[in-house]
């Protein structure tokens, strides 16, 4: 099983309506995927017509002690999601607590998916650092936008081994087009070389509540996003 995260540079690039778009792509190439949201906004779910107040969820249930994959939703065959669950502000506290006191709990969770799944897709959120570095992920990639705050957020991470996955982009625009050859000249081992064009289904997907790829397959994006699930079949060595 293949591990994967996603997580935005900053709020509102499209993290998760990405992750729940590629969760799809992948399922459609025949993979076993389990959706895992690791937000305490608990907002993964409306990608797939999930009630935003269910009851449940992983986050809960491991401060409850309780068992935690219980309160997984199977979408499709070969497509599960778990919610993140609804908590407290200080309960988001004591999990993330709790996660960064026992760094192997996914680790652990993971291993006991194997047989279950190809991929687990990790939403991971912008702060709380236990809930961000507990999963052991193969694949980590960071999701930017073509702009002036994802470029100086950008400069710490040159070091960092995450791969770049510029969402959005808008090829009429000179301003992106610049940033992305600055990009490509400073950060070009780390860009992905598929780029997600920016595209209205997106946002059509979410009103609707359906993955991008099942509300319009022939959209420009869909097709974006199966080549990215490729990359990540190539890249998982799973593409035969």
């Amino acid at each position: 099983m293949i591990a994967l995260s996603l997580q935005g540079i900053r709020g509102g690039v499209g993290t998760s309506s990405t992750l729940a778009a590629l969760s799809y792509a992948l399922s459609t190439l025949g993979q076993r995927v389990l959706v895992v949201d690791m937000c305490p906004e608990n907002t993964l779910g409306l990608h797939f017509n999930l009630d935003y107040a269910l009851p449940g969820g992983w986050a809960p249930a491991t401060l409850n002690n309780s068992p935690w994959y219980q309160d997984a939703w199977n979408i499709e065959p070969g497509l599960d999601v778990l919610p993140y669950g609804t908590l407290a502000v200080e309960q988001h506290l004591q999990l993330d607590t709790l996660l960064r006191d026992h760094p192997q709990l996914w680790a652990q969770r993971q291993t006991s998916l194997a047989d279950s799944y190809d991929w687990v897709l990790f939403d991971l959120p912008q702060r709380l650092p236990g809930h961000a570095s507990n999963p052991r992920c193969d694949i980590a990639l960071t999701v930017l936008n073509l702009d002036a705050a994802s470029h100086v957020l950008l400069q710490p991470m040159r070091s960092s081994a995450a791969r770049l996955l510029i969402n959005r982009f808008e090829p009429a625009s000179q301003l992106q087009r610049d940033m992305l050859l600055l990009w490509q000249n400073h950060f070009g081992k780390h860009l992905l070389p598929i780029h997600l064009h920016a595209d209205e289904a997106m946002a059509e997907a979410l009103a609707k509540r359906e993955p991008t790829g099942r509300y319009a397959p022939g959209s420009l994006i869909a097709q974006d996003l199966i080549s990215l699930a490729s990359w990540c079949l190539l890249r998982g060595g799973r593409l035969e």
